[in-house]
């Protein structure tokens, strides 16, 4: 009776065994069946087409000219020659300081002139006459010299006395502040009879406005496009929208490109310049420049989404005559709706990866759902 268990025993164990191996065999087939399943993308092939580009840029505005008013002479605010807000003229007298102080030192510097050029006369006179004396042995040469080095000395004086006169005189009228150049003046900050300290305080301001600027930042791998546009030789307008979508009807073009690219975010500056006849832009104002222009018909565009993004490189996944997956680094131009124009990096005719990227890998072999599958 213990015999008999103990073949029952074994025989039960047996059955496992054999059951266990069988599992663990379907397994390893399902393993290997899995292995040789292709994944499924969806491609597209790359077509040269024309596309109409439309860029935006954020920027403020810069006026050709700022100049903030200060005097150079010291004194009471005594009067206001101009509106605020008006357009001003260049050497267009805009406000006067009090300039008695300045008028009395004229005058005893004029005076002082006039003393100089006096003597200047009498010791002038002087030596003419001790020169005749020694043509005739009447006066010893010393006195002659002392004569002459006397008129020099005089001359010295007048020469300085003159500079007095002119340091005077320019003091006298810097107390009327004139404008420095032609444009709109602001809002003045003082108020007649207020001390007017000179190089500190700022009376206001003139802005030149026509033309004014706009600066807007691109990636240094776009500049020699940019260099094409400035040089003419591709037709690209640019606008200003302002904050509530509306466009400024003046369009704008490129006036120079920055000699240098910022070192910390790869980019370069690019200044463009607008008329500005209305005088509706103003400085400082912030704004969003739009680029817009069309290709030539030789342009490539792939679907944005077959962008691979790994740090500072660029690629997509094409696919090879064999569906074999392989990667190429692409240079990316501008977007268009979804299309993402291609600078270099592809040619025409390639197939490009544009949904199942996360189930592939270079190398390979992949099933290409739709009509795409039978390209080349």
């Amino acid at each position: 009776m213990h015999l008999r268990n103990y073949k029952r025993t074994f025989y039960a164990a047996g059955l496992v065994l054999c059951v266990a191996c069988g599992n663990s065999k379907k397994q390893q087939q399902a393993a290997m069946m899995a292995g040789k399943m292709k994944a499924t993308v969806v491609a597209a092939e790359v077509v040269p087409t024309s596309y109409t580009v439309v860029e935006k840029f954020p920027a403020t505005l810069m006026a050709q000219d700022i100049v903030q008013l200060r005097s150079d002479v010291t004194g009471f605010l005594e009067g206001i020659r101009v509106k605020d807000g008006s357009r001003v003229s260049k050497g267009q007298i805009l406000y006067e300081i009090d300039k008695s102080r300045y008028s009395a030192a004229y005058g005893q510097v004029a005076a002082t002139q006039q003393q100089a050029e006096a003597d200047l006369a009498q010791k002038q006179r002087d030596y003419e006459r001790y020169k005749t004396l020694l043509d005739h042995d009447a006066i010893s040469k010393q006195t002659v010299d002392q004569a002459y080095t006397a008129v020099l000395t005089s001359k010295a004086n007048l020469a300085a006395a003159k500079a007095s006169v002119a340091r005077a005189g320019t003091d006298v009228n810097h107390a009327l502040l004139r404008a420095p150049l032609s444009g709109r003046i602001g809002i003045v900050q003082i108020k007649v009879g207020d001390i007017v300290n000179a190089g500190q305080t700022l009376i206001n301001t003139i802005v030149n406005e026509r033309p004014i600027y706009a600066d807007i930042d691109i990636p240094q791998a776009r500049l020699p496009e940019f260099i094409r546009i400035e040089g003419g030789k591709t037709e690209n307008r640019f606008y200003i929208q302002f904050g509530n979508g509306e466009r400024y009807a003046e369009t704008g073009k490129i006036l120079t490109i920055n000699n240098i690219v910022d070192q910390q975010t790869g980019t370069i500056r690019v200044r463009l310049v607008f008329q500005n006849q209305d005088e509706t832009l103003k400085s400082g104002m912030s704004c969003v420049i739009i680029m817009q222009y069309a290709t030539p018909a030789t342009q490539l565009a792939i679907p944005a989404k077959a962008i691979i993004q790994n740090l500072s490189e660029t690629s997509v996944y094409t696919l090879t005559k064999d569906n074999v997956v392989k990667p190429a680094d692409i240079v990316p131009g501008a977007v268009t709706d979804t299309m993402l124009l291609i600078t270099s990096g592809l040619k025409a005719g390639d197939r490009v990866v544009v949904d199942g990227i996360q189930k592939i890998k270079p190398g390979d072999t992949v099933n290409v759902a739709g009509a795409a599958a039978g390209k080349q």
